[in-house]
């Protein structure tokens, strides 16, 4: 029996999670937690509402993820002088260090899936994704 293309899909994301999740266990986070400690790594200072922007979530729902990522030392938020009602997200140093590992933990995951593939399969295979993230946004 031929499979649907969407199984493929389901497959490799729940592989590539099961192992994401895994492998960061041992820091306490899961795979959002990871990929959202990258962004405030890469925008250290923005605002809360800028990150729920960024992400695509309501406000409250970035509250509670960064929480939990505070809960663990890995930010810390801060009052913006300008406008008290906003909340800066910095990233400290344990933050880092965690976030140097989820870079490492996501890159293996690639590593792993892209195993036997040339650079040439690999660049092909990209152009094919963003050629259907494109037909999905028409």
């Amino acid at each position: 029996m031929e499979r649907e293309l969407n199984e493929y899909f389901r497959e490799i994301t729940q592989g590539c999670y099961s192992k994401i999740e895994g492998r960061l266990q041992k820091y306490g986070i899961v795979k959002a937690q990871a990929q959202l400690l990258l962004l405030i790594k890469e925008n250290n200072g923005c605002t809360q509402k800028d990150l729920a922007s960024f992400v695509g979530v309501k406000y409250s729902s970035m509250s509670e993820r960064l929480d939990k990522l505070e809960k663990n030392g890995y930010i810390e938020r801060v009052a913006d002088e300008d406008n008290l009602k906003f909340k800066r997200v910095y990233i400290t140093k344990e933050g880092k260090l965690a976030a140097v590992q989820c870079k490492r933990i996501l890159r293996e995951i690639e590593d792993v899936l892209f195993k036997g593939f040339t650079k040439k399969d690999k660049n092909q295979f990209e152009e094919y994704l963003n050629r259907m993230i494109d037909n999905l946004n028409r």
